[in-house]
């Protein structure tokens, strides 16, 4: 159990202006911020915090409801209210870089190299990439991708080689694929097409991204374009459901759509 919320008690006060759920809402908010409440930690019973307080039963549960709501805490029947990981968004309403993305996020990025190899393309990477019997021959890369040393997701890209000779004696375990693209090759990610898929881990990749089989994640195909109009990535990824949330955020009779990424570590 963390240290006793009492030595915060004195803020929730029934003069306030403030709701008393809300009050209690920030408390536990301010303490998640400062570490007093730390992931996994289990926060006093309901009953504990009516008694604690001097509040209803029914304050409470609504501000229990805004804290799991806000994916602040997990509430696990018959076992309590513990304190969930930490959730980190990332917008993507602009191109992803997963080592920038996660640098910007104050991540640490690292990346484990299961393969890294040039091959004739299979046909699906062939209709895929839009490439010609003349140039069949991709680099392929397949890494697990790691933020502050937690598995997130299980990435495998192709590449034509001809855009990029030489690409297989690169270090990926330690540096940015794109980053490599473009001081190297000069190529430029212009735009994307992504497709998302809700699927069940196989027992293989669970174990690579040390989870239980079965559990739900996201299959994110996504093919990316020089501003050329050439194709020159197309990646398959499977992450883990439970360290990233998809957001969508729609406007009435605008062509505006923001979309966010929240991974938990």
């Amino acid at each position: 159990m963390p240290e006793d919320l009492n030595n915060y008690s004195r803020g929730l006060s029934e003069e306030s202006n403030v709701p008393l759920y809300f009050q209690l809402i920030t408390l536990i908010k301010r303490q998640i911020r400062t570490g007093i409440l730390k992931p996994g930690d289990l926060i006093p019973s309901e009953s504990q915090l009516c008694s604690q307080y001097g509040v209803s039963r029914s304050t409470v549960r609504q501000a229990l409801n805004q804290l799991a709501e806000e994916r602040l805490i997990i509430r696990r029947r018959g076992k309590g209210s513990f304190i969930a990981s930490e959730k980190l968004s990332r917008n993507l309403n602009h191109l992803y870089n997963f080592t920038e993305d996660m640098l910007s996020m104050g991540l640490a990025p690292h990346s484990e190299v299961l393969e890294q190899t040039k091959l004739d393309a299979p046909y699906d990477i062939i209709r895929a990439l839009g490439i010609t019997a003349e140039k069949l021959e991709v680099f392929k890369l397949t890494r697990v991708r790691y933020a502050n040393g937690e598995p997130v997701l299980l990435e495998t890209t192709y590449i034509p080689l001809y855009l990029c000779p030489g690409i297989t004696n690169e270090d990926f375990a330690s540096k940015s694929l794109y980053e490599v693209l473009r001081t190297k090759y000069s190529m430029d990610l212009f735009r994307a097409v992504e497709t998302y898929e809700a699927v069940k881990l196989n027992r293989e990749t669970s174990k690579l991204l040390k989870c239980k089989p079965s559990v739900a994640a996201f299959s994110i195909q996504r093919t990316a374009y020089l501003e050329t109009g050439i194709a020159y990535e197309f990646t398959t990824s499977v992450v883990r459901s439970d360290k990233c949330l998809f957001r969508v955020e729609l406007y009435a009779n605008k062509s505006r759509v923001n979309f966010s990424r929240q991974i938990s570590v």
